[in-house]
């Protein structure tokens, strides 16, 4: 299988060096394609697989998901610029991060949104480490010692079949990975408690309004 896989962020491919690097031998080829954040909701059917930011299933029906190399981190946080924050640097109006950003804090003002990896004047940014406000300390008040899935693969193109076959490679790549201490184990697969992550993020968005009702994802 020789297939396109689009990306949103370098991290996101973490699981699948070995698939990418072909030190995995397997029949599976990925063409890795760099995507902006707010154009892969536009983009989504031109590639036959993608890493979904989970806001994206507020958009877009009938995508189908796979438990194997999401990427999932357990740390989050605001990053300071400055001490007053009116502009906010993110990689996308619709990310994981961005919506976590909005549904766990309670700024009453209104914030702007900076887009971009130089963040150029932004009062903060939402980072994975060295932050100064801790994201993952206000989700671990909504959900407990759940994992933050921040994006899993996912299709629109593929039929079950396919992806069920392919899920089966990503999962021993991801295995490797894991061995190699390069990822967390909700990554090589995402569990119970992965999947009710998921379940605590919609469940938190739509009590913010910031998500349809009832979103339902299906992983294979």
């Amino acid at each position: 299988m020789d297939l396109s896989l689009a990306y949103i962020d370098k991290r996101e491919l973490s699981s699948l060096k070995p698939i990418i690097n072909k030190s995995l031998s397997k029949n599976l080829i990925l063409n890795i394609i760099n995507v902006k954040e707010d154009e892969l909701k536009f983009r989504l059917n031109e590639f036959d697989l993608a890493f979904i930011p989970l806001p994206l299933l507020n958009f877009i029906q009938g995508i189908k998901l796979i438990s194997n190399g999401a990427f999932v981190i357990e740390k989050l946080g605001i990053k300071l610029h400055r001490d007053i924050i009116n502009k906010i640097c993110v990689k996308g109006s619709n990310s994981t991060e961005y919506y976590l950003f909005k549904a766990l804090t309670n700024f009453k003002h209104h914030i702007e949104v900076v887009k971009g990896e130089d963040c150029q004047g932004a009062d903060a940014m939402i980072d994975y480490d060295g932050y100064n406000i801790s994201l993952g300390e206000l989700w671990r008040q909504e959900c407990g010692d759940l994992p933050i899935v921040i994006s899993l693969i996912g299709s629109t193109r593929l039929s079950e079949g396919e992806l069920l076959k392919i899920k089966a490679i990503i999962r021993e790549s991801a295995s490797i990975q894991e061995n190699n201490k390069e990822i967390l184990s909700y990554s090589k697969e995402l569990g119970l408690k992965g999947r009710k992550a998921i379940e605590c993020f919609f469940q938190i968005c739509e009590n913010r309004g910031l998500c349809k009702k009832n979103i339902k994802p299906y992983i294979l």
